[in-house]
């Protein structure tokens, strides 16, 4: 468990330097404030639904086998809007030049 929270705490930080580079070429002037906070905000959001349902899944099935794959299905789907993102990025930034 301390392996894994040390490469969550990792690639988190790195994640968020990342999102901050493509936020502010995205966001300009009075938006851009709004979307940083968005950036900080929704992740803790997501963390703190993690806290909250999977104990319940848990106690609903007596399995952390269920558990960690409703948490890793969910992480797939973040996986992949994260590669869609970054297509949008590349194609956005193809079309400006």
């Amino acid at each position: 468990m301390m392996i894994g929270r040390f490469f969550f705490g990792v690639g988190c930080e790195s994640m968020y330097v990342g999102q901050a580079s493509i936020i502010s070429a995205w966001f300009i002037n009075f938006e851009l404030p709004f979307a940083i906070s968005m950036l900080s905000c929704i992740p803790l959001c997501g963390s703190f639904l993690n806290g909250s349902i999977v104990p319940r899944i848990f106690s609903k099935t007596s399995s952390y086998g269920d558990s960690f794959a409703i948490g890793f299905s969910l992480c797939i789907v973040g996986f992949l809007l994260v590669i869609s993102s970054a297509i949008l990025d590349y194609k956005a930034e193809k079309y400006d030049k």
